[in-house]
């Protein structure tokens, strides 16, 4: 898997000790939206804990399991969130594709940018024919991005995840790769 690549707005890069001070920048900042829907996030959140979540996909990364990336500006190179595959089940050349901007720069394309950058690094470097885009049926700005990058919506899946609210359902959309 590519360590970089560059999409029309953003940059996507492995993570690295570097990242952790934008990450915990980005987090602190987003913590409200981010908690309803990530279970690493909460009030609270520490520089150790950004410090624990790059690590993570390091070691993921270095196991092939997941790819997840710092996503940057491409003019500016500001931090602007998460975008990475995991799940992955090489097997049958599959994965779910996760993402997540910071709050005071959603609304500007950045997400479906850096999700289409890594889906297609999915696709052309690990072989992948399904790309999964599993949401929380609330959050609609994530529903969106899906929407964008021309995933089909293949259902509703009840109690998938346990979030802050508790047990919830979710949409289940599907970027084919074939």
């Amino acid at each position: 898997m590519r360590l970089s690549e560059s999409g029309d707005l953003v940059t996507v890069k492995a993570y690295g000790p570097e990242h952790v001070e934008g990450l915990f920048a980005a987090v602190s900042e987003s913590i409200t939206e981010l908690a309803r829907y990530e279970t690493w996030c909460h009030p609270g959140y520490t520089h150790e804990e950004a410090e624990e979540y790059v690590d993570w996909w390091r070691k993921m990364w270095a196991d092939g399991k997941a790819f997840y990336f710092a996503v940057h500006e491409r003019t500016s190179g500001a931090f602007l969130g998460s975008c990475g595959l995991s799940d992955l089940i090489r097997e049958h050349r599959r994965a779910g594709l996760g993402f997540w901007i910071r709050s005071d720069r959603t609304g500007e394309g950045f997400a479906t940018d850096a999700a289409r950058v890594v889906a297609n690094l999915g696709l052309e470097d690990l072989g992948l024919i399904r790309i999964e885009v599993e949401v929380a049926l609330g959050n609609a700005a994530s529903r969106r991005v899906a929407e964008k990058l021309g995933c089909r919506l293949e259902g509703v899946l009840h109690h998938r995840l346990i979030l802050p609210e508790g047990p919830t359902d979710t949409a289940m959309y599907v970027l084919p790769g074939y």
